[in-house]
């Protein structure tokens, strides 16, 4: 049995929008029995009033209801000063890239297609809740700012990061299931000395703790597996193989 996710906040508040009752009671009560707090409302409509009571740490918001869709409920929530900084993790049956695009372009936080595993759902709950609620006491160094959005800017903290690629002055910084925009490049990201992160190749940083493997591509080169969703394998420079097979452990 694998362990318990221990929730970032003991007391860290949710509100679940969605109109499938028996998707709610379950999930409603699977949460609360990790420590969350959790509201639940049925209509994409009863969002604001109920965030003016109970205001949540983050929404998991459902996109298909009757009424006012998910989409709309995101856009809401960002257009209002006192909810725009609330993170929002999608709810939807819809996998299609441009549904997942629709939904970071008006500002949601993660997206999780249905049907999902709690297990899933919890981590991914638990990173956003990382992400947003970044304690004062991690140095910035220690931190990779991305772009979130048009404009909103955030600290991800180095354990999140599952490995960088450069382009140019920029990086991507790739997580479990995200991709971000950094203005750091590369070199920048290696200065920071980061005990976790290493340069495996001229292109890309890894994050060691979340490598799951390592193979020969042919007689001169190697690739390592990541454990994101994709399983991305990236390529590692013949000069440092051996240390990389060292930080893993393996010949």
């Amino acid at each position: 049995m694998s362990d318990p996710v221990v929730p970032h906040t003991a007391a860290a508040r949710i509100l679940l929008v969605d109109d499938d009752l028996q998707l709610v009671r379950g999930m409603k009560k699977a949460l609360e029995h990790c420590g969350y707090s959790v509201r639940t409302v049925e209509r994409g409509a009863q969002t604001q009033e109920t965030m003016a009571q109970f205001m949540p740490d983050l929404v998991l918001l459902d996109v298909m209801m009757p009424g006012i869709d998910g989409w709309e409920v995101l856009s809401r929530l960002r257009g209002n000063p006192a909810t725009q900084g609330v993170p929002v993790m999608m709810l939807t049956a819809s996998s299609t890239e441009s549904a997942k695009v629709k939904g970071f372009s008006l500002g949601a936080d993660d997206y999780v297609t249905k049907p999902f595993s709690f297990q899933e759902l919890r981590g991914r709950i638990e990173a956003v809740l990382r992400r947003t609620k970044l304690p004062e006491k991690v140095h910035p160094d220690c931190s990779v700012p991305v772009l979130v959005g048009a404009s909103n800017h955030q600290l991800l903290q180095s354990p999140e990061v599952y490995f960088a690629e450069g382009i140019r002055n920029f990086t991507y910084v790739h997580t479990y299931d995200a991709r971000y925009l950094s203005r750091l490049s590369l070199g920048a990201l290696d200065d920071r000395n980061v005990e976790d992160l290493m340069r495996v190749h001229r292109s890309f940083i890894v994050n060691m703790a979340h490598v799951e493997g390592c193979r020969r591509s042919n007689n001169s080169s190697f690739m390592l597996r990541i454990r994101d969703l994709a399983r991305t394998e990236i390529p590692v420079s013949r000069t440092l193989i051996s240390e990389v097979q060292k930080r893993l452990g393996v010949r």
